[in-house]
């Protein structure tokens, strides 16, 4: 069985992760194509993934189209997995040509994906991917939510699979380098360390979580760490300016050490207005770190009681305000560390890397049958 898993190649988070760790002791052969070169493909090739990059020079450009499909009919693919928009516009134009099953899995809200572009040029665009999401012949899922939402767009239910995000959980000896993360930001024992990762981006619930921040001024000892870049970096300076918050909040740019930053946390937050299931929820139960997330796509089938963590509404400055405040009391009696420990235990066994991998090669085998 070979699968081919087609991606853009220049996403830094939780599809990157989510693919790269896919790979990791994957019970069939498999092989990433990327469009572009950089960061992603150098750390898979690292960690000894097949890679194949066919440049392409932006959305419109479909001078690799065919390219694509000589390497699919050269390299004996059995099937095509592709993952985001750009990855499933090509998949689009070539599906006809090919008598191999096509499968996406489906990262995002395809509604939400393009908030970046001009209103127009993000219709199109949405209207394209929805497009070819309904023309796959298998669509997986991360989330009960998100099956629920594909259904509404008209995606037809009998090709949807839910398959949860997994991650390899293990135990991290990091106290040398937490230690040294709490020097360089001038934390103390005393402090109460929240950690925000994600892009710098619209869709992320920045100006929100600062707006929450801002009416803990009166909390002493407060620090919040946000880890990412992107577009609204300037933006995102401005409000912690206009707030007075520069001693509290801390821009700390594009990390790698994120299961040391975890580490560090007392509590890890998301506030996405939309999301579908969160990586950085599965890597902060690995560090043993309380979530408090926003309800989006699938942290629900995650926090399935309070005593894992807090769900608050998209948007809602008070409540996200009144979650962080419950935190800090958490930690000062003592019941935090015991919340961040059952959620480690519930994570581990629910949603693993093996249990996805198993669960995908489950439903390619069968993919491949009905195409005989």
């Amino acid at each position: 069985m070979k699968i081919l898993h087609i991606i853009s190649g220049g996403e830094t988070g939780g599809s990157k992760k989510h693919l790269i760790q896919l790979f990791h002791n994957a019970p069939f052969e498999a092989e990433l194509l990327l469009l572009t070169e950089g960061a992603f493909a150098q750390d898979a090739r690292e960690k000894g993934i097949k890679v194949t990059v066919i440049q392409q020079q932006g959305r419109i450009d479909r001078s690799v189209n065919e390219k694509i499909l000589d390497h699919i009919k050269q390299n004996g693919i059995e099937i095509v997995h592709s993952h985001g928009p750009r990855a499933n516009f090509i998949m689009t134009n070539i599906s006809s040509k090919l008598t191999i099953p096509w499968a996406i899995t489906v990262h995002s809200d395809p509604n939400l994906d393009f908030l970046h572009q001009p209103k127009p040029l993000a219709m199109i665009f949405q209207y394209l991917n929805r497009r070819a999401i309904k023309k796959a012949d298998q669509i997986f899922a991360v989330s009960t939510r998100f099956k629920e939402m594909l259904v509404s767009y008209g995606v037809a239910e009998q090709k949807i699979t839910t398959i949860f995000n997994g991650i390899d959980f293990e135990e991290l000896d990091v106290k040398e380098e937490v230690v040294q993360l709490r020097n360089n930001y001038n934390i103390t024992d005393k402090d109460f360390v929240a950690v925000h990762i994600a892009r710098l981006h619209p869709v992320k619930g920045h100006s929100v979580l600062l707006e929450a921040i801002e009416k803990l001024q009166l909390v002493k000892d407060f620090k919040l760490l946000l880890v990412g870049e992107g577009p609204e970096r300037k933006e995102i300076e401005s409000i912690i300016k206009q707030k007075n918050l520069s001693n509290q909040v801390k821009l700390v740019g594009f990390r790698k050490d994120i299961p040391q930053l975890l580490a560090l946390a007392d509590v890890s937050l998301l506030t996405s207005y939309s999301e579908s299931f969160p990586l950085v929820l599965l890597e902060s139960a690995n560090a043993h770190t309380p979530i408090i997330t926003t309800d989006v796509g699938g942290v629900g089938d995650l926090i399935i009681s309070k005593e894992l963590g807090w769900i608050v509404q998209p948007r809602n400055v008070d409540e996200l305000a009144h979650s962080l405040m419950e935190a800090i009391e958490a930690k000062r009696n003592e019941s935090l560390q015991q919340m961040g420990q059952l959620l480690n235990a519930h994570a581990k066994a629910n949603f693993s890397n093996a249990q996805l991998q198993n669960s995908l090669y489950q439903i390619y085998k069968n993919m491949i049958i009905e195409t005989i």
